[in-house]
């Protein structure tokens, strides 16, 4: 599994480093999001106490070795979403594309990647959570971060 790695940098001064798996095995390539979700989800946070928005996202790297490998300079988002039944998190990252659709890149945590790569429904299975994300608001607890260099 090929991992991107994610420097997060919080404004109280801590931070922390996530890996989360690239998505092409499951979809061979990535995942387009319309524009339309990233609507919904800006609705979503504003109903929602559970749904919090912060910026962290401090560095960027791809599983690509070499100098091409810093995408910092790009328009993330990281999903942090957890399940309040099953007590599970999923992590999604998420590049913005010009046309203000999305791209999903990376899923994780590496037990969540793990379990998809035995999984055959693994693209249905992680559509349907992305796009529950927004259909339903009272089962998940949401932190949505997005780049520090973004004022």
């Amino acid at each position: 599994m090929d991992a991107w790695k994610i420097f997060l940098k919080f404004s109280d001064g801590s931070s922390k480093n996530l890996e989360l798996f690239d998505v092409k095995p499951y979809f061979g390539g990535y995942l387009k999001i319309k524009r339309s979700y990233f609507n919904e989800l800006v609705k979503t946070v504003k109903m929602s106490k559970k749904y919090i928005t912060g910026r962290a996202i401090e560095k960027v790297l791809s599983p690509e070795k070499g100098d091409d490998n810093d995408w910092t300079f790009n328009p993330w988002m990281l999903l942090i979403v957890k399940d309040n039944e099953k007590h599970k998190p999923f992590w999604f990252f998420i590049k913005r594309e010009k046309d203000l659709s999305g791209l999903l890149v990376a899923i994780g945590p590496k037990s969540f990647a793990e379990y998809n790569n035995s999984n055959s429904e693994a693209k249905r299975e992680i559509k349907k959570l992305i796009n529950y994300i927004v259909a339903y608001l009272n089962k998940f607890d949401c932190v949505i971060l997005l780049p520090n260099f973004l004022s």
